[in-house]
């Protein structure tokens, strides 16, 4: 199987490995929008805290699935 570094993935394969990472993280209900290479990360209010201590593996795992910038948004609500 070839590294997410040398294959290029479409967006939706993106946003499903980015669920994949953070449901592995404990973090199972986070919504993922995706805006070319940011991602933003919409989680409820219980994993907000939890997103925030992981920060720095969240956003190293987020990165080498393609993104180049991870965000964390700060109201939960669904777009």
């Amino acid at each position: 199987m070839e590294s997410n570094r040398t294959k290029k993935l479409n967006e939706d394969e993106m946003v499903v490995l980015a669920q994949q990472c953070l449901s592995e993280l404990g973090i199972g209900e986070a919504s993922i929008f995706p805006h070319r290479k940011i991602v933003r990360i919409q989680v409820p209010e219980a994993d907000f805290d939890r997103a925030i201590q992981m920060r720095e593996t969240i956003v190293e795992r987020l990165k080498t699935i393609g993104y180049r910038f991870v965000a964390l948004d700060f109201d939960e609500k669904a777009d």
